[in-house]
């Protein structure tokens, strides 16, 4: 039997960083359950990871940004995702193609980019989604308060920015336009960090029912 899919999506503040640390040091010690993120994930993934957060590359273009994360998510899924999950191990990853969506399409204002994004992440996926995406939403303004400094080249978007990525996940979650088997969202807005971890665990542990 197939294991499951899951990803956690989010925008910036949102507290996913913190349930990611939660979760693996919950459900870490589990031989069943794989902990991965994206990009990354692998060394190849890394590599690439590593250019697309470099604060440095500002001239870096968004056709160039949405054709490496595709690349990392090849790479990522044909060596780690794709074996794990027919191993009938589980996977929980930090981000997956809707953040791509989110970020590269609708925060960069590129949604013309999205024939080519469908095209390079099929062939990047071969058809491969998520059973389950917990995605944690918080409006911008508190979420860019929450963050304690930038970090990547996405931390420094202006909140116009990450108002249009929110947008983005909350249109791909009402359309399901991927087709994913189940969006589950968890509202931090107003909620403590013990609430939001708390919530996804239970999400997490009922999906597998463990």
């Amino acid at each position: 039997m197939r294991g499951k899919f899951i990803v956690l999506e989010g925008c910036e503040g949102s507290g996913k960083s913190s349930v990611v640390a939660f979760l693996r040091q919950m459900l870490g010690g589990r031989s069943d359950i794989v902990f991965t993120r994206e990009p990354g994930g692998t060394r190849v993934s890394e590599a690439i990871r590593d250019v697309l957060m470099d604060k440095g590359l500002k001239e870096m273009t968004p056709l160039t940004e949405l054709f490496l994360f595709c690349a990392a998510r090849a790479q990522h899924i044909e060596e780690l995702i794709r074996p794990t999950l027919e191993s009938g191990d589980h996977v929980v990853c930090d981000r997956f193609e809707a953040s791509t969506v989110a970020y590269q399409l609708h925060g960069r204002e590129r949604i013309g980019l999205a024939p080519v994004f469908r095209m390079l992440n099929f062939h990047a996926t071969g058809g491969l989604t998520p059973d389950v995406v917990i995605y944690l939403d918080v409006e911008p303004e508190v979420g860019l308060r929450r963050k304690d400094g930038l970090e990547t080249r996405f931390d420094e978007e202006n909140i116009k920015f990450h108002g249009r990525v929110r947008k983005g996940f909350l249109r791909q979650m009402a359309e399901n336009v991927i087709g994913y088997s189940e969006w589950r969202p968890v509202y931090t807005t107003h909620l403590a960090e013990e609430q939001v971890r708390e919530s996804v665990l239970g999400i997490i542990k009922e999906v597998l029912g463990i």
